[in-house]
C-alpha cells in the first residue's frame, strides 16, 4: 500500500511538472506576442539587431519562462518586443502538441508498468511454482533468456533504427521540394504580373494562383496521389495557361511548366512509403521485447523477495518509457502534418508573404513600395503621363499650322504662275 502511495504521487507530480514545462512555450505566446499591420523595413531588419541579442527578433527561452510565471516580465518583454515585427506563436503550439503526443503516453506507461511489473512476475510465478523453473530463470544457466532478449532487442533496433532515418530523409525531401516550388510559384507571380498586368484576365489569372496556393499547395494531409489524378478542367495551372496563350504557348509555359515538377517533387516527396501495418508491427515487435523481463523477474523473486522486484519494476518502467518515447516520435515522423517534425510552420511563413501580396493584386492595392519598381504606373501617374502626352501633341500640331499655310501661299503662288505664262 505504501509503494502504491509513492507511485501515485509520482505521477500526479509529474503529470504537474511536465504540463507547466510544455505549456510555457504557448502560454509565453500568447502574453507577450504582439501583432502588427505593417512590416519591417529591410533596413531595420539589417542594421538594428533584436533586443534578445540572438538576431532574431523574437524573445529567448529564460524570457519565455518568466513570462510565463511572471505577468510583469511578459508585459517588460512586450514592450521591448513591440517594434520587432510579429511573434509566430505556431512554433510553440506545435512543440507542445508534439511534446503532448509523446511525452504523456510514454510517462504514463512507465509508471504503469513500474507498477505492474512486480504483480505480473508472481503471477507467472504461480503458474510455474517449481523449484527447478525458478532455479533456471534466476541463474540462466541455459542462458536461453539472454539469448532470447539478445535477438529481439537487436531486431528491434535495426528495424526502428531504419525506420527513422528513413523517414528523416523523406521529411528532409519535403524541406528541399517545398521551398523549390514556393521559389517557382513567386517567380509566376511576377511573370504574370509583368505580361497580364492591365488587361481583363489579369485578376482571373490571381486567383488561379491563389486557388493553387490554398489548395494544393498547402493540402499536407491531402492525399498527393489523388491530387495528382485531378482533371486538367480543374487544375488552376492549366487555367493560366489557356488564360496567357493565344494558339500557341506563351512565355509563361516555362515557369507553369518549373513549377509542375517542383510540384511533382513535393507529391512525391510527402507521400507515404511506409503503410500503416509497419507502425504496428514496430509495437508488437517492442511488446515481444518487453514481455521476457516479467519472466526473469519470476525467477528472482525466489532469491530477492518482493523487494527486488520493486527494484526491477523501477528499471523495467524506465525501459518501458524509453521504448514507447521511441516510438512515439517515429510515429510523429510519419505523420504528415501537425506536428513540430513537419512543415507546416515553415510551409505558413514561407506562403504568407506570397499571399499577401496576391490579396494586395486582386484588391487592385498598390504592392510596391516605390512607383519605379511597379511593372506599371499607377493610375495618378498614368494620368500625369496622359496630360503630358496630350499637351505635347497639341504643341506640336499648333507648331506644324504655319507650316501648312506656307505651303498653300507657295501652291497659289505657283498656280498665278502657270496662268500668266
Amino acid at each position: 500500500m505504501r509503494s502504491f502511495c509513492k507511485a501515485v504521487a509520482f505521477l500526479a507530480f509529474s503529470s504537474a511538472f511536465s504540463s507547466a514545462f510544455m505549456l510555457t512555450p504557448r502560454h509565453a505566446n500568447n502574453l507577450i506576442s504582439t501583432r502588427v499591420s505593417k512590416p519591417i523595413p529591410s533596413s531595420r531588419l539589417t542594421s538594428t539587431s533584436s533586443p534578445g541579442g540572438d538576431g532574431s527578433g523574437s524573445p529567448s527561452k529564460l524570457e519565455r519562462l518568466a513570462a510565463s510565471f511572471s505577468q510583469s516580465a511578459a508585459v517588460n518583454i512586450s514592450k521591448r518586443y513591440k517594434d520587432a515585427g510579429p511573434v509566430s506563436d505556431q512554433t510553440g503550439l506545435f512543440n507542445v502538441i508534439t511534446l503532448i503526443r509523446v511525452g504523456i503516453p510514454s510517462v504514463l506507461g512507465g509508471i504503469f508498468a513500474t507498477l505492474v511489473f512486480p504483480a505480473m512476475s508472481l503471477f507467472l510465478a504461480s503458474i510455474m511454482n517449481d523449484a527447478g523453473v525458478f532455479t533456471v530463470l534466476s541463474q540462466d544457466s541455459s542462458q536461453f533468456v539472454q539469448n532470447f532478449l539478445t535477438v529481439s532487442g537487436l531486431l528491434f533496433s535495426i528495424l526502428v533504427g531504419q525506420t527513422y532515418y528513413f523517414m528523416y530523409q523523406q521529411q528532409e525531401m519535403v524541406y528541399y521540394a517545398l521551398f523549390n516550388e514556393v521559389t517557382e510559384a513567386k517567380s509566376l507571380l511576377e511573370q504574370v504580373a509583368l505580361v497580364c498586368q492591365g488587361r481583363s484576365m489579369y485578376r482571373r489569372v490571381l486567383e488561379s494562383i491563389s486557388q493553387y496556393v490554398r489548395y494544393d499547395l498547402k493540402a499536407l494531409t491531402s492525399d498527393p496521389a489523388v491530387l495528382l489524378s485531378s482533371r486538367p478542367v480543374d487544375d488552376p495551372l492549366e487555367s493560366i495557361m489557356y488564360l496567357t496563350s493565344v494558339g500557341v504557348p506563351s512565355s509563361v509555359y516555362e515557369t507553369v511548366r518549373s513549377l509542375r515538377q517542383a510540384r511533382a517533387s513535393r507529391l512525391g516527396a510527402l507521400q507515404r512509403k511506409l503503410p500503416g501495418a509497419h507502425m504496428v508491427l514496430l509495437w508488437i515487435l517492442a511488446a515481444i521485447e518487453l514481455v521476457s523481463f516479467p519472466l526473469l523477474g519470476a525467477g528472482t523473486q525466489v532469491i530477492g523477495g518482493y523487494k527486488i522486484l520493486t527494484v526491477e519494476g523501477c528499471l523495467f518502467g524506465v525501459m518501458t518509457a524509453g521504448i514507447i518515447l521511441t516510438l512515439r516520435v517515429v510515429g510523429e515522423l510519419w505523420r504528415p502534418a501537425g506536428g513540430a517534425y513537419n512543415v507546416d510552420d515553415v510551409l505558413s511563413v514561407m506562403v504568407s508573404g506570397l499571399e499577401e501580396e496576391l490579396k494586395a493584386r486582386i484588391n487592385g492595392n498598390q504592392v510596391y513600395s516605390s512607383n519605379n519598381l511597379s511593372p506599371s504606373a499607377p493610375k495618378d501617374q498614368g494620368d500625369d503621363t496622359r496630360a503630358a502626352i496630350s499637351e505635347g501633341t497639341s504643341t506640336s500640331m499648333n507648331a506644324a499650322k504655319p507650316t501648312r499655310r506656307s505651303l498653300k501661299q507657295v501652291g497659289k503662288w505657283m498656280l498665278k504662275t502657270r496662268r500668266r505664262t
